[in-house]
């Protein structure tokens, strides 16, 4: 009996490090959630912010495109775009003047020029109506802008008074003395100032919101 109390008193439960492992079942990761290995090393230091987009860089070659995106909502980039003197590349809407005695019409070719090409544009549109007898060289309405697309466009959609040729560049006017073609200028001009009030108007919508 005393030895079966000492084998008693002297018995000790197996130590945890000698027990089985115990398995435990995976728990889904439902949040989303990362967790950090606590035994992981901390990084000293704050965060470095993800670095800015840069602006779009605005300069002779861009500007005529950004334009032609705001005022003809197109990104086809423009004809005769600046390379190297931003004044030789100054846009132009040209249009050369010309008479029809015999019918009593003036008709005006319009076209797309710039500060350095604009003696051989007209020269070269000039010589179309050399040999046709029908028609008189008068002169030339030259008209500096932003966007020399955008006036040609919008000449086409509010001349509409007038005839027009299939391809949308030659229109004709009844010969009423000298006035009509003081009028025509006058009213070319006079949208070249409200597209430049669209533009402006657009700016400082731009600079007020922070876009």
């Amino acid at each position: 009996m005393e030895a079966e109390d000492q084998d008693l008193y002297y018995y000790f439960p197996p130590s945890p490090s000698t027990s089985a492992p115990k398995t435990e079942s995976p728990v889904l990761n439902i949040s989303g959630r990362v967790k950090r290995d606590p035994n992981a090393p901390r990084k000293r230091g704050k965060k470095k912010a993800a670095p800015a987009p840069e602006a779009p860089k605005v300069n002779p070659t861009t500007f005529p495109v950004i334009l032609s995106r705001i005022l003809l909502k197109t990104n086809v980039p423009a004809e005769n775009s600046p390379k190297i003197n931003d004044g030789d590349y100054s846009q132009k809407l040209c249009f050369l003047c010309l008479e029809k005695p015999a019918s009593k019409k003036r008709a005006y070719h319009m076209f797309l020029s710039n500060e350095k090409d604009l003696g051989k544009d007209y020269e070269h549109t000039r010589r179309l109506y050399e040999n046709r007898k029908e028609y008189n060289y008068v002169n030339n309405i030259t008209v500096e802008c932003p966007c020399a697309r955008a006036l040609y466009r919008r000449v086409q959609n509010e001349f509409t008074e007038y005839q027009w040729n299939k391809l949308g560049n030659v229109f004709e006017t009844d010969m009423i003395g000298k006035s009509d073609v003081w009028s025509i200028s006058s009213r070319v001009f006079a949208m070249r100032v409200e597209e430049n009030e669209r533009l402006f108007n657009y700016i400082k919508f731009l600079s007020s919101t922070k876009s």
